[in-house]
């Protein structure tokens, strides 16, 4: 789910791929907020701190979640290594941020009330990820459309090299936006989801052929009906994108300091089983498991379990 900026447009002038667009390419093309923004992946603590409290803070506003003594959102799956938290930066100031999680023995957030959907695409599509944890400053709100799509960009792009599907789940009300502006589609209807404090939900799929064959048709020279999708996968774009994904892959946080860091003190950590924490620690140093353990109350009643929702 999203504390989403998509509050500030009506949802049915969203763009089709098949049809002309109508979501004005004035609205998002030329930001000058936006297009003076960093964007790029949290590769450092403090990033990742302002990351976390604000989706913390918005999940709150929008009654998604309670306050927590952290301030922070977190769960397990960003403890993973194979996480990324997209961000959008003014100066040094985190303004807008999502968070790419891949599919992993741990499954993906969203089996919590979609588990036989997502079982139904993994066994025909195998590789999926899922987008989460989107969330913008309010201050910044009135530019959210123009950053969405920015950090949408970067995100599809990253993970359109590895990733046959991307999953999300949304509010019923934004579900429109994203059918219309990047063609996702529906694969499980509304429940009320209790990582999001019972909030209705629908759950959508991109799939990530489609980005790539768009890529290759703008790298070919041809045009697109629709403007979003050429402003997000046009050749230089796609290129600048890569180059900076590059350069922050190479400096990322390592995942011993991310985990100690984050999750010694925090719930996510020790109500997680022994399995779980076990697949996070596989190739760290054995010396993290020890020190996190002295934070790890007894939880041998959960089971040595993982949730192995790949299986």
């Amino acid at each position: 789910m999203s504390a989403s900026p998509l509050e500030t447009m009506d949802a049915k002038t969203a763009a089709s791929p098949t049809t002309n667009s109508r979501l004005k390419a004035a609205w998002f093309q030329n930001d000058p907020f936006a297009d003076g923004l960093d964007f790029g992946l949290a590769t450092d603590r403090h990033t990742l701190e302002q990351a976390f409290r604000l989706q913390h803070d918005q999940y709150v506003a929008y009654g998604y979640m309670d306050a927590h003594p952290s301030g922070w959102r977190l769960s397990l799956h960003n403890a993973l290594s194979a996480t990324r938290v997209f961000v959008a930066r003014c100066g040094g100031r985190v303004v807008g941020t999502m968070t790419l999680i891949a599919d992993s023995p741990l499954g993906l957030p969203m089996d919590e009330i979609y588990t036989d959907e997502l079982r139904r695409l993994r066994d025909r599509r195998g590789n999926l990820a899922e987008v989460s944890a989107l969330a913008m400053d309010p201050e910044y709100q009135s530019s959210g459309v123009p950053i969405l799509l920015r950090l949408i960009r970067m995100l599809v792009i990253y993970a359109a090299q590895t990733v046959s599907d991307l999953c999300i789940t949304v509010n019923p009300h934004h579900a429109a936006f994203y059918r219309k502006a990047f063609h996702f589609q529906d694969i499980g209807g509304l429940k009320q989801y209790g990582k999001v404090n019972g909030a209705p939900a629908v759950a959508l799929r991109l799939d990530l052929g489609l980005a790539r064959s768009l890529m290759r048709e703008l790298r070919d020279g041809h045009r697109m009906i629709s403007k979003v999708y050429e402003f997000l996968f046009h050749p230089a774009n796609v290129e600048a994108v890569m180059t900076r994904l590059g350069e922050d892959l190479r400096r990322g946080i390592p995942v011993e300091e991310r985990v100690e860091h984050f999750f010694s003190r925090h719930e996510a950590w020790t109500q997680a089983s022994e399995a779980e924490r076990a697949y996070i620690l596989a190739g760290c140093d054995p010396s993290l498991g020890r020190r996190l353990r002295a934070h790890s109350p007894d939880r041998s009643n959960r089971g040595n379990t993982l949730h192995l929702a790949m299986a």
